[in-house]
């Protein structure tokens, strides 16, 4: 059986497959460490910072031989090494919270679910380009050429490199982690619910959660990786 994570490092391809295994080989080493979860979480983020790092050297050296490359490196690449930093910021500052200032996990959980529900709202549109397969708008969407200079706060988050990026690669990168984050409060939901004291107390504001039982993950990165592909499922290929 073909992992998730051999999946999606079909789809980046040499050299970028390397890149990406490295990445996630990095975010596990971080995360089976004895720190507590939230410092985890903050080395992750780091982690993922430096190898995207090194995809974008790698990038701004080799350049673009035809335009579907830089399509391609924009639709389908580039946001899979920068969603993971956008992901851990999201999901550190939701651990910080929960751990210092929740008062009830379970419905700071459930409430953190509907963040995917409220971005699908907003950006319909793409999203449901995106996942259609189609490719009318890709020059749009994923030429340099074609990108304005950064006047979108979310662009300018976490993209430091203005010569480095398209007009809609920053909303690929967010969807990405949106539905990351999305399984990763389903399953913090699902603990406290399956924990033996909360489920009495919550029996009936109890949500049914669906876990996927095609393929169990043999480790974090990979449980990342099957968030990231979960819902839409769409692909690159």
């Amino acid at each position: 059986m073909t992992s998730i994570v051999e999946s999606d490092t079909y789809i980046l391809k040499s050299p970028y497959s390397e890149l990406f295994h490295s990445l996630l080989k990095e975010i596990d080493k971080c995360v089976e460490t004895d720190l507590p979860h939230t410092v985890q979480f903050q080395n992750c983020f780091w982690a993922s910072v430096k190898w995207y790092k090194t995809l974008k050297q790698l990038v701004m050296t080799n350049g673009f031989a035809r335009e579907f490359e830089e399509i391609d490196f924009f639709r389908c690449i580039k946001p899979r090494f920068t969603c993971f930093i956008e992901f851990f910021v999201i999901s550190s500052e939701a651990l910080w919270f929960v751990n210092s200032k929740a008062e009830c996990p379970f419905i700071f959980w459930e409430q953190e679910m509907e963040k995917y529900t409220r971005f699908y709202n907003r950006y319909s549109f793409f999203i449901d380009y995106y996942e259609s397969g189609k490719h009318h708008y890709d020059s749009e969407y994923f030429l340099k050429t074609k990108a304005k200079a950064f006047n979108d706060i979310h662009s300018k988050l976490f993209d430091e490199s203005p010569a480095l990026h398209s007009s809609k690669d920053w909303l690929v990168r967010s969807y990405f982690a949106h539905k990351m984050y999305f399984r990763f409060a389903q399953d913090k939901l699902s603990g406290i619910v399956n924990s033996p004291q909360q489920k009495l107390n919550n029996r009936t504001n109890q949500k049914s959660v669906k876990q996927n039982s095609q393929h169990m993950p043999g480790s974090f990165s990979e449980l990342l990786v099957g968030y990231m592909n979960s819902i839409g499922g769409y692909s690159c290929n």
